[in-house]
């Protein structure tokens, strides 16, 4: 059996990224999204405006199951996962991915008590087993219906 192995996106991996997510989009998100949604989604989700945010100051972890990705996870400054997507269910990829991500954010020293997401609705259960809980109610913007999440950084121990 293949190990995962977890890591920083490359520099020349920004499309194969997109690939992922919008493979899984595609499959789980999309159907309950417009044509706007969509288009909306994919203006944000492309590898010219992932490289942007990186340059900027986020970071995308990935998951690397026998030279294919299987997952990602964009962290957007100053405490926001942008995207988390994963090829493998259940398996763990998802949870391991952000507790990387805090990590990360841990040793890093960044002033940062909580994470925020913008849950898809289809997402809003696997963040909540993810320790995180509703922030506020679901709303639509552009044609995306998110769920506004938060996690409490503040009781998570540096576990790696």
């Amino acid at each position: 059996m293949d190990q995962i192995v977890y890591r920083e996106m490359r520099d020349d991996e920004e499309g194969t990224v997109c690939d992922l997510v919008r493979q899984v989009f595609d499959e789980f998100v999309a159907p309950d999204y417009g044509p706007e949604g969509i288009k909306e989604f994919f203006r944000y989700a492309n590898p010219g405006a992932l490289r942007e945010r990186v340059e900027a100051g986020g970071f995308v972890l990935v998951a690397d199951k026998s030279n294919q990705l299987v997952g990602m996870l964009e962290f957007a400054p100053p405490d926001r996962v942008a995207l988390l997507f994963v090829i493998l269910r259940h398996q763990g990829i998802a949870n391991e991915l952000l507790e990387r991500a805090i990590c990360r954010l841990q040793t890093a020293q960044l002033p940062i008590s909580k994470l925020t997401v913008h849950s898809s609705p289809y997402a809003e259960l696997i963040y909540e087993k993810m320790g995180f809980h509703r922030s506020g109610g679901a709303t639509t913007d552009h044609g995306i219906t998110y769920v506004p999440m938060e996690r409490d950084l503040a009781s998570t121990a540096l576990s790696m």
